[in-house]
This record gives structure tokens, C-alpha cells and sequence, in this order.
């Protein structure tokens, strides 16, 4: 029927509309987080810009110090934070054990499982407006250099950091007018759906009518055909005509008063007497 193909296309529209309208919410959400996300990047990579002290082929010069650790050459401090990565247990909150540039270094203890037991796992970040890490925050638990080089890795990639996020955001932002577009959208067929429910339900009023029992009005009550069986007229013949009172007395019978008859006989004929 086409009146319920055409309610399926605008429940179909309608529900395409909604989602449009969930998934527009949602990314313009995310634009903006990622908008102050990177302000803050920026903020923080400034700063270290400011600060930062480069050789002579552009590499950041380290110019960590740890809070626990007395020796500064670069080897003992190396073992330092290998051994605060092992014995280390923060229970989950982040600890300052020392500094770069004027950027804080934090370790965080996590719990994990190890063949079967469980165990804590130690991270480091580098803290400004956001908590930046390199290698996911495990230093290099082989190489002292490595460790110690860890802090300033992680404030190096504060750019490629920033670009991921411009690029995301610009995706996010290219499908926000495709999705406007969506929603300003109205379904072009609802005059048609009213049209034909109109007919229909004139339709209906007219095949409900033409239904209806038929009634034949008199004084405003219904009169039924007599149903019973027809029985033959009654024939009403009239009265006799009135008599007279001498008719009637001639109608009765009386009895005959005796007399006799006399036959005069013939010549042929015997002689009778009668009573």
C-alpha cells in the first residue's frame, strides 16, 4: 500500500535525521575538546621553546635533575630512574621525582598481571598544562642514556602531538556541513501522505455507509415488514334483510289442522277417504 510505504520512508527519514543529529553533536563536541587540547600543546610547547638549550646540529640539550638522586652525570642518574621504575609503588597517584626546563617528572605505579601474578608497572610523564610521555612512559630499562633522555623526548614531540590533533580536527570539521545539511533537510512527501490518508478515510466513511442496514422512517420509528403468513382475506357477508313478523310466522312450521278431502270419484277411479 502506498500509504504505508510512504509512513516507512519518513520513519526512515526521521531516524537518518536523529542520527545525523547525535553523530553533528558529538563531533562538535570533539572539535572543541580537541581545539583547547591543542591550545594547551601549544601553551606548553612555547614555553619549552623559550627555555630549551640546543647543540649545535638543533638536538635539546638534557638538563634533567632528579629530586632522590645526588649524582647529575648522566650514567647514575640513568640508574636512578631504572631503579624507581622496578621498586617503585605509587598506588596509582602520580609522585614528582624531579624536573626538565621547569617541567615536572612524575611516576605513576599501575597495577598489572605477570605470568599469572599480579604486579605494578611504573610510568613516567612529563607534566605542564597536559602530561606528556615517551615510549608510552617506560624508560629504557638497558641503556642509561636512554633513560635519562626520556623527559626531553617526550617535550620533542609536543609538535607531531599537535598536528595529529589539527589533522583530526579538520576531518571532524569537514563532515560538519554535510551533517548541517542533513538536518536542515525536511521530508518532501509529508502534503502527498496527508492526501492520500485523506482519501482514504473518505473511502472509508463511504464503503461504512453504503454498509449500513436500511431503515424506512415513520414518525420517527422504525416500521418492520409485517412477516408473518398472509391469511386470506375475511369475507364479512352481510345480514339477512329484516322480515316482516307475518314472513316469519310463515317460515314456522305448524301443525296441519286435519281435514278430510274428499276426492268426487270418477267412473274410473275408486272411492278414497282420506283422514
Amino acid at each position: 500500500m502506498q500509504i504505508a510505504s510512504l509512513e516507512s520512508e519518513r520513519k526512515s527519514f526521521g531516524k537518518g535525521r536523529a542520527d545525523s543529529g547525535s553523530k553533528l553533536q558529538m563531533i562538535t563536541h570533539d572539535i572543541a575538546n580537541n581545539e583547547a587540547t591543542v591550545a594547551q600543546m601549544k601553551a606548553d610547547y612555547a614555553r619549552y621553546e623559550a627555555v630549551v638549550q640546543r647543540d649545535k646540529d638543533g638536538n635539546p640539550i638534557n638538563n634533567l635533575t632528579i629530586d632522590s638522586c645526588r649524582l647529575t652525570d648522566e650514567k647514575n642518574m640513568g640508574i636512578h630512574l631504572q631503579g624507581l621504575a622496578i621498586n617503585t609503588n605509587t598506588n596509582r597517584r602520580y609522585q614528582r621525582i624531579g624536573e626538565i626546563y621547569g617541567f615536572p617528572i612524575s611516576i605513576i605505579s599501575e597495577p598489572t598481571v605477570v605470568d599469572g601474578h599480579e604486579s605494578v608497572q611504573n610510568r613516567f610523564v612529563v607534566e605542564g598544562n597536559l602530561k606528556y610521555k615517551y615510549n608510552n612512559g617506560f624508560i629504557a630499562m638497558s641503556d642509561t642514556h636512554a633513560a635519562c633522555m626520556n623527559f626531553v623526548n617526550a617535550l620533542e614531540k609536543i609538535p607531531g602531538i599537535i598536528a595529529q590533533y589539527e589533522e583530526r580536527t579538520a576531518r571532524l570539521k569537514a563532515d560538519v556541513p554535510i551533517l548541517e545539511g542533513i538536518m536542515a533537510k525536511t521530508w518532501g512527501k509529508e502534503d502527498e501522505l496527508k492526501q492520500l490518508k485523506s482519501e482514504l478515510a473518505a473511502l472509508d466513511r463511504k464503503i461504512a455507509a453504503e454498509l449500513a442496514p436500511k431503515h424506512d422512517e415513520k414518525d420517527g420509528e422504525e416500521v418492520k415488514p409485517d412477516t408473518r403468513q398472509q391469511q386470506p382475506a375475511k369475507v364479512i357477508e352481510a345480514p339477512p334483510s329484516a322480515q316482516s313478523a307475518d314472513d316469519k310466522k310463515s317460515m314456522v312450521a305448524e301443525p296441519a289442522t286435519p281435514y278430510r278431502t274428499i276426492d268426487y270419484p270418477t267412473r274410473s277411479t275408486p272411492r278414497a277417504i282420506g283422514l
